[in-house]
């Protein structure tokens, strides 16, 4: 009778390895286990992302197993799921879709649990995020003001100043007046000026005739049409759609034109960005009954979805995510980020946030009948739903015993 490859290993390579290494099962963990779960088995089996349901970053966690059972046989190495695996005598082999580990830490894990499975002290992060090495990406970085280069220019040429005299680059002469003019209406209008105001302008020899043209476009609607087109592209405006022959929605919401004005009015009243961002997301919590603000939740009721309110909530965190943080947060709906300090559970607590909320149609003065005319907005209908994380991303698999909070991910938290 043959003797199993993973029996043959542990009883050839863990007295080996224990003639090497004498130290009690604490040290065993602290000097071996620990630093190999970090490297190999963290970043998929933590609090936050528990692939298979699995959280090795505690005792505790590896005791109550994956969602097919226990992982761990204590005093049992060759009954134990977890050995198994990453021994490749059972599939799928670990780490995942890696290469397996060398035969030393093979048999450290098999004599590990064959001496109790020992934890000692708890990762440092059993969600497996080294913040500290993250933040040393560019993009992670807060933003530092530089000193303004001395000259006489305005702090945007002296810039561009010190850039081309560090590059040796030659300065193209200053556009002309017709030239500037029109670079200035299509940039904030998006439409080029009249040869009337072409001629007014080349003709104004006042110093402060650019100043005051730009301050009129400013105050022109097309400037808020122009910039408002740019930012409900980002943030995914559209009329409702579904089935028209029976008039069912089944995206998005009627009159979700609203937020579409808003956006335009906000632009054109100068109204600060981080207060546009407020009211988007928050508008039916700053003034409940104020339709002006209210009309902006409108960027929230547009995600609607009338078949699966996962699908809803889902598009919500993508795609706030996305049009705010510049980052997105999909993937780590099923699995903690495989680039982005982004564990599964900070997706799901980022979802927290949107999880009591619904959307309806409020009536607007001088019309009953909301069909044909109505606010769409979203409201807090039900404080008390708990988010959970889905196992796997799986809807139908959630991790009951684990409700999240609120919070924004720990990536974009105050720097310990």
């Amino acid at each position: 009778m043959r003797t199993p490859v993973h029996l043959l290993t542990l009883s050839l390579l863990s007295p080996w390895a224990w003639a090497q290494d004498a130290s009690s099962a604490a040290d065993l963990f602290r000097d071996h286990i620990q630093p190999l779960f970090k490297k190999s088995c963290l970043s998929c089996h933590n609090a936050g992302s528990k692939q298979g349901g699995l959280d090795l970053s505690t005792r505790e966690g590896m005791l109550r197993g994956s969602e097919h059972g226990p992982v761990v046989t204590l005093g049992k190495p060759d009954e134990s799921q977890l050995y198994k695996m990453v021994a490749h005598v059972t599939e799928p082999g670990m780490p995942f879709k890696g290469k397996k580990l060398p035969y030393t830490d093979i048999a450290r894990i098999a004599e590990w649990i064959k001496t109790g499975a020992e934890y000692g002290e708890p990762a440092a992060d059993p969600e497996g995020v080294n913040l500290t090495e993250v933040r040393k990406h560019w993009a992670f970085r807060t933003p530092v003001r530089p000193p303004v280069p001395a000259t006489k220019l305005n702090p945007i040429d002296a810039f561009l100043e010190a850039a081309r005299t560090q590059h040796g680059l030659a300065a193209a002469p200053p556009a002309g007046r017709a030239i500037l003019l029109r670079r200035v209406f299509i940039d904030l209008t998006g439409l080029p000026p009249t040869p009337a105001e072409i001629a007014a302008f080349t003709a104004n020899d006042d110093p402060k005739a650019y100043a005051k043209i730009v301050d009129d476009l400013l105050a022109r609607k097309s400037y808020g049409e122009r910039w408002g087109r740019h930012w409900l592209d980002i943030w995914r405006y559209s009329d409702w759609y579904g089935s028209r022959n029976i008039n069912q929605i089944r995206y998005s919401q009627r009159h979700i034109w609203r937020w579409r004005d808003w956006t335009v009015e906000a632009l054109q009243q100068n109204k600060p960005y981080d207060r546009m961002i407020q009211e988007m997301l928050a508008g039916d919590e700053i003034a409940p009954n104020d339709p002006s603000v209210t009309r902006a939740t409108g960027y929230l009721a547009r995600n609607w979805y009338r078949f699966n309110r996962n699908v809803w909530l889902g598009d919500i965190v993508e795609y706030t995510s996305a049009g705010f943080l510049g980052l997105t947060l999909k993937c780590a709906r099923c699995h903690a980020h495989k680039y982005d300090p982004i564990p599964q559970a900070d997706y799901y607590r980022f979802r927290a946030f949107f999880e009591p909320h619904e959307v309806r149609t409020d009536r607007v003065q001088g019309q009953a009948d909301i069909m044909k005319d109505g606010l769409p907005r979203v409201y807090d209908a039900d404080d008390s739903r708990p988010t959970y994380r889905f196992i796997r991303g799986n809807e139908d698999n959630p991790d009951t015993a684990t409700p999240l909070q609120p919070a924004v991910p720990r990536l974009f938290g105050k720097p310990a």
